[in-house]
């Protein structure tokens, strides 16, 4: 469940190093990215954010809060969903920004 699979845009670049890992952990670091990014994009405030990520990341939210189709039949928001749960597996904020953090932890 890559984000990159949709165009999240999100873990297009892979360094030099990476390339040389294993499947798994490619993977693994490319989740990782994409949470960082959704983190990053439920927590920032700023509309003109250079960080290359937070747009298109704020987009995927957004969509998913509108969105008339939903998981697990809308493809974005499964993924984002997905992405949520890896999120809040390991997440220890009380009021975390990020979608469905809370009620998966629950």
């Amino acid at each position: 469940h890559e984000m990159e699979q949709l165009g999240f845009g999100v873990t297009d670049q892979k360094s030099a190093e990476e390339k040389n890992l294993s499947p798994q952990e490619q993977k693994r670091r490319s989740i990782q990215r994409c949470i960082a990014a959704l983190v990053h994009a439920c927590e920032c405030v700023d509309h003109s954010c250079p960080e290359p990520s937070c747009a298109k990341m704020k987009g995927v939210v957004i969509h998913a809060k509108s969105c008339p189709i939903k998981a697990p039949r809308c493809n974005i928001c499964k993924q984002l969903v997905a992405l949520c749960c890896y999120h809040a597996k390991h997440c220890v904020v009380q009021h975390c920004p990020v979608p469905f953090c809370h009620g998966i932890k629950t």
